[in-house]
Formats: C-alpha cells, sequence, structure tokens
C-alpha cells in the first residue's frame, strides 16, 4: 500500500493490485494547489465542498459515500456513520469513518469527524489500526487535543496528521503546532510505502 497527501483531507491510496483510491477531493477554494488525480475509487466522508469535489479526479471512479461494507478485489472497505460535530451532527450533519484493509494492513480516515467514537461500530472499526488518518484542526472537526484523547485510547500503530492549517490552507482551524509539540511527530514525504508495522507513532506529511 502507498499513501500520498494531496491536500487538507485528501489522500491518494495505491492497493497491492495497483487500484488507487482517493480520499474527500478537495475544490480549489481551499487554496491547494488544484488536484491533478485519476483514481478507481473515490471516498467522499461527507457532502462539502471541501471533500466532494468529485470532477477533480479523472478516470471514471466509483463514488463511495456511505456507510457499510464494500469488497473491492482483494481490498475491503468499511465505512462506519459518524458525525460532523459533537451534537450528533445538528450543526454540520453527518460523517462516515471509513476503513481500508489491504491483506495485512488497516488504513482508517475519519473525514470531518467532531466527536469521541461513541457507538459499537465506531468503536470497532478503530481498533487494531496500522495508519490513522486523523483531522486535528478543531472548528470543524475535533480538536488537537481531542485528536489526541482519541490516538491514546485506541492506539493506532501511526497516526497522520490532516485538515489543519498551513501555508495553503488559511481556513480557522488550528495548524500542527500543538500536535507536534505534543506527541513529537516526525515528517514524513509527501507519498510513502506503507507496511506492516513499518510506521510507530504520530506523524506529519510533506505537501
Amino acid at each position: 500500500m502507498k499513501l500520498q497527501w494531496l491536500g487538507h483531507a485528501c489522500f491518494a491510496i495505491t492497493l497491492s493490485d495497483g487500484r488507487v483510491i482517493v480520499t474527500d477531493p478537495y475544490d480549489d477554494s481551499v487554496g491547494y494547489p488544484p488536484l491533478h488525480v485519476r483514481a478507481d475509487i473515490v471516498l467522499s466522508s461527507h457532502d462539502h465542498f471541501d471533500h466532494n469535489y468529485f470532477a477533480a479526479v479523472a478516470g471514471e471512479p466509483e463514488i463511495i459515500n456511505k456507510p457499510g461494507v464494500y469488497a473491492r478485489g482483494g481490498a475491503t472497505i468499511t465505512g462506519v456513520a459518524s458525525f460532523h460535530d459533537e451534537v450528533r451532527g445538528a450543526k454540520r450533519g453527518d460523517n462516515v469513518i471509513f476503513a481500508v484493509q489491504d491483506g495485512d494492513m488497516k488504513l482508517v480516515h475519519l473525514g470531518d469527524l467532531g466527536h469521541q467514537p461513541d457507538t459499537d461500530a465506531q468503536k470497532a472499526i478503530l481498533r487494531d489500526v496500522d495508519v490513522l488518518l486523523i483531522p486535528i484542526g478543531g472548528t470543524f472537526t475535533l480538536t488537537t487535543a481531542e485528536a489526541l484523547e482519541l490516538i491514546k485510547t485506541y492506539k493506532p500503530r501511526a497516526a497522520v496528521a490532516m485538515h489543519y492549517r498551513n501555508k495553503y490552507c488559511h481556513f480557522t482551524v488550528a495548524d500542527c503546532a500543538e500536535f507536534v509539540a505534543a506527541t513529537h511527530a516526525q515528517t514524513l514525504p509527501n507519498a510513502v510505502t506503507l507496511s506492516k508495522g513499518a510506521l510507530e507513532g504520530c506523524y506529519v506529511m510533506e505537501i
């Protein structure tokens, strides 16, 4: 499995059979360079402009944006319902947590999760995670402190920060400084090859 951060909550995940999954594609207003990516599958955690800009993804991909279990070749994608805020969606609506299981690797993308997991399904999907892609910026998602609490509770082998303010994204969200200071997060290249046990701890990725 390969992982590339394209910005915000958008990643390209290349499976062992060569198929590409893109998560949460954003539109040009977010501030990152325009997306130029091809995919076989797009995962969209919720229907907001910075997570559902499908027009930016070439290749006529299958769009998965609902909870469920989807077997695709040798991989299994599982989506679990959650919320975009701490009041069960009253502020910002629903969110889908997606897990991608490819061989012995389990990667979980939290989307714009805005609360601590509180259902059996949400807790189950966070068990035995190799790589957790976690929002840390607050305002629209978990705050950095809440993200750290989730990491402490579920103990993913590796946690990669996303959805925070940086030189491209100027949303009213926190930057990654607190996350890095609290976790001693290391910096990963923009694209990495993932294998079981290769990453341990917390990370930010270059963009």
